[in-house]
């Protein structure tokens, strides 16, 4: 396992060390105790508790879609802003990780890269460590914890994160060394236009994100646009799923999306580069 001098307990501050199966912390007064799962990711979601979220089917049919490489250019393109930014070595941060897909591809692609990632679906961070475990990497470690929340010491991070996930810029800020990156990923207007135009009537182009930062240095903006089919329905309604839609979509619309065996639509996404001045 990676060396885990960057996190610190989430009930009282202190730094925390590893002792067999469990991570304890160094308080004075009372060692907190983590203990590490049968895949390996660690519970610090402390106050905020862990356990939102997906549930465990969502997220495997999330992970079999992405795993099918809809999303890989999406992927290249992280790494390739990491490369660009990050000298070895370099730790990243994945706010809101989900199933590790980006993480996992940082920790492989970006040079010297070590990648804490963070999620309060433990759910998705279990099946995050077990792509880790598949992989046979030991420059990566998971974490049942809030992006609002992070149990990271200050100023220890050189890149971070945020893909389709939403974005503390305190956090940041926070973890962040003067000079580290943050990396932020959403949907650009025509986003899944294909998807909308097969479940509703009427579609509308996607807004700006609202939650960007504003006091960080904005280095570079990048647009990711591509047309995937996507074919068999499994897939299309995984894809849904992935998807807000899914909280307000009427019967009679996912009974169409349900009929459906091939979908053409666009990715089209933002990418916007940070720095912590």
């Amino acid at each position: 396992m990676m060396e885990l001098d960057y996190l610190v307990c989430p009930l009282c501050g202190a730094a925390i060390e590893r002792e067999g199966g469990s991570l304890f912390c160094r308080g004075e007064k009372k060692r907190h105790c983590f203990d590490l799962s049968a895949s390996g990711y660690a519970d610090l979601s402390g106050r905020r508790q862990g356990g939102g979220g997906d549930p465990k089917d969502a997220v495997a049919d999330r992970t079999a879609w992405l795993d099918a490489g809809y999303y890989a250019p999406l992927a290249d393109e992280i790494c390739k802003i990491f490369n660009k930014y990050l000298t070895a070595p370099a730790l990243v941060i994945d706010a809101g990780c989900g199933e590790g897909y980006y993480s996992e591809r940082i920790a492989t692609e970006v040079c010297g890269a070590c990648v804490f990632g963070a999620d309060l679906s433990k759910q998705a961070v279990d099946r995050a460590s077990k792509r880790r475990k598949a992989r046979g990497g030991d420059n990566s470690f998971y974490s049942v914890a809030s992006v609002f929340e992070l149990p990271v010491r200050d100023g220890v991070a050189d890149g971070m994160l945020s893909m389709f996930s939403p974005v503390s810029e305190g956090e940041a800020k926070r973890t962040l060394r003067d000079g580290g990156i943050l990396l932020v990923g959403g949907a650009a207007p025509e986003h899944l236009l294909g998807l909308k135009r097969a479940v509703y009537g009427t579609v509308y182009l996607n807004d700006t994100r609202a939650d960007l930062p504003t006091n960080m240095e904005l280095l570079e903006k990048r647009r990711v646009r591509y047309d995937i089919s996507v074919e068999g329905n499994r897939d299309i309604m995984r894809l849904f799923g992935m998807t807000p839609y899914r909280f307000r979509t009427s019967a009679e619309a996912f009974a169409r999306l349900e009929a459906l065996e091939v979908l053409t639509t666009e990715v089209d996404v933002e990418f916007f580069v940070y720095r912590k001045n």
